[in-house]
């Protein structure tokens, strides 16, 4: 999506789909929200899942690149955590307020040194500072 210059607007593990025909891969579904990344005049309300929103929309800042990185960052710790992000919280306005003020679900010990520092790079809380598709796909 990214190297085609588009962004997801709504990237979470219910839209990764894992494809079995010819060889397994992994699929990035729901594309209805995805826009063109430089596309500015388009609808910016927040949609999506709110662990996955970056803090930087919740605070009225565009969509982008580097928001979909971000969600990236939490579908990792789903991966290694094995749950869901704050599951056992709800997810209102004070989740939103405590991703803005930095929380963060905690990085469980046994997750590798190099995924969990990714991880940490995806979350920063300065998008610019979090790596972009290219960056992150080499690091995997």
């Amino acid at each position: 999506i990214h190297d085609n210059n588009f962004i997801h607007r709504d990237l979470h593990s219910g839209n990764i789909l894992l494809s079995n025909q010819l060889h397994e891969s992994w699929i990035i579904g729901d594309l209805g929200l995805s826009q063109p990344a430089e596309n500015t005049s388009l609808n910016n309300e927040i949609y999506g899942v709110i662990p996955y929103i970056a803090p930087e929309i919740f605070k009225g800042g565009k969509f982008s690149k580097e928001s979909d990185i971000y969600s990236l960052g939490i579908i990792m710790w789903e991966l290694t955590a094995g749950c869901k992000p704050f599951a056992d919280v709800e997810h209102n306005v004070n989740l939103i307020y405590e991703i803005i003020d930095g929380k963060r679900p905690e990085i469980t010990n046994d997750t590798p040194e190099c995924f969990a520092n990714l991880m940490k790079q995806c979350l920063n809380p300065d998008p610019s500072k979090r790596p972009n598709i290219r960056e992150f796909s080499k690091t995997i």
